[in-house]
């Protein structure tokens, strides 16, 4: 039996991975659960005879000396946006493998969680769709092989189809995924992909100019790896997390059998195209923020996730979210290595820049 944790248990990735352990035992054992949500997080406890786990929310040292006392051979990071980036950083000091689902830990972090993670001997293992297909190519046929990486996109529920006035129920209503309300709207805006394009180029030391994102409505093909050879290589699967979460936490060592429905091929259509700069905006932004470093990704995450609150919480339009976002990232911010430190200091003067040019 292989030892996990999952932080965020009850979210959208801890629920795909509780559902997953539940039906299919792949041979995890949790040993410890976190979630905001106290009631849900206790039952679960209960349920998996697990007695280490937190409820609400905790102070930084509270959530340090949680992780610090871990029983496990790896974490699902699955916290919801930049708060998971302290608990990754934790994870690593505690010298802990880490499945993480929470991107903006890589997008915030950069080469500082890498190179912590480096010298801690901590191995960082992605569990998005598109990264963990990545990975597992890439393991396949070897980092020097491979040429480009392709990362697909659904295109969200807005693709060809124009944006003026539309709702937040509109925007919710993911065309082949469920998932939380940030996440959704980014991938209706395609910020979700510019942050995984900023995460690939991180987790697999590749420039922008050698990432592509194809819009692949149908999200059966998750990603995409071009060899020098010229050969393409992709996994398919149907639209369903079960699969990257239970690989990651197994790290090869355990054996998965049945963890999603083999795919069938009977009239199955599959459809790739290209995305324009006009109708995502913020995914071509990612993509300068990876060629920029520095602060500009963490910049790109902050004023999104402030933008983004801005328009669930009704007080401005969908297209305002990239015009803010834009906006902010024409600021100069000039720092180069971000410890957890200064990213905090960054963090608060992006929100306050991005407040006020809602508030003007």
């Amino acid at each position: 039996m292989r030892k996990i944790a999952i932080l965020g248990a009850t979210g959208s990735i801890g629920s795909t991975a509780i559902k997953t352990i539940r039906e299919n035992n792949p041979g995890f054992v949790i040993t410890g659960l976190t979630s905001n949500r106290s009631r849900k997080v206790i039952d679960l406890a209960k349920e998996f005879s697990c007695s280490y786990f937190m409820t609400e929310e905790k102070s930084r040292d509270e959530i340090k000396e949680y992780i610090s006392n871990l029983d496990a051979d790896i974490v699902l990071n699955a916290i919801a946006g930049s708060d998971g980036l302290f608990a990754t950083i934790c994870l690593i000091e505690a010298h802990i493998d880490i499945a993480l689902a929470n991107k903006e830990s890589i997008v915030l972090g950069g080469n500082y969680i890498f190179s912590l993670a480096e010298k801690s001997g901590v191995r960082i293992i992605p569990v998005d769709s598109e990264h963990s297909c990545i990975y597992s190519l890439i393991s396949a046929f070897s980092r020097e092989n491979t040429r480009k990486l392709i990362i697909t996109a659904s295109g969200g529920p807005f693709y060809k189809k124009s944006t003026e006035n539309v709702s937040l129920e509109d925007a919710l209503n993911h065309p082949t995924w469920k998932m939380g309300k940030k996440i959704t709207i980014d991938s209706a805006t395609l910020a979700n992909k510019g942050l995984e394009v900023i995460e690939a180029g991180y987790l697999f030391s590749f420039g922008a100019k050698d990432i592509k994102v194809s819009i692949h409505r149908q999200s059966i093909v998750h990603s995409l790896i071009e060899l020098k050879n010229g050969a393409v290589y992709a996994q398919l699967t149907p639209p369903d997390m079960s699969l990257p979460i239970a690989a990651a936490l197994s790290d090869g060592k355990i054996k998965l059998e049945n963890i999603v429905s083999p795919l069938s091929f009977e009239d199955l259509t599959l459809t790739f195209s290209s995305w324009s700069k006009s109708e995502f905006p913020l995914l071509a932004a990612a993509y300068s923020c990876l060629e920029s470093k520095g602060a500009y990704p963490c910049v790109f995450n902050i004023a999104d996730e402030v933008a983004v609150d801005a328009f669930i919480s009704g007080r401005i339009s969908f297209n305002d979210i990239s015009r803010t976002v834009l906006k902010v990232l024409e600021k100069d911010y000039d720092v180069k290595n971000l410890s957890l430190e200064e990213t905090d200091y960054l963090s608060s003067l992006v929100k306050e820049d991005t407040r006020k040019i809602l508030d003007a």
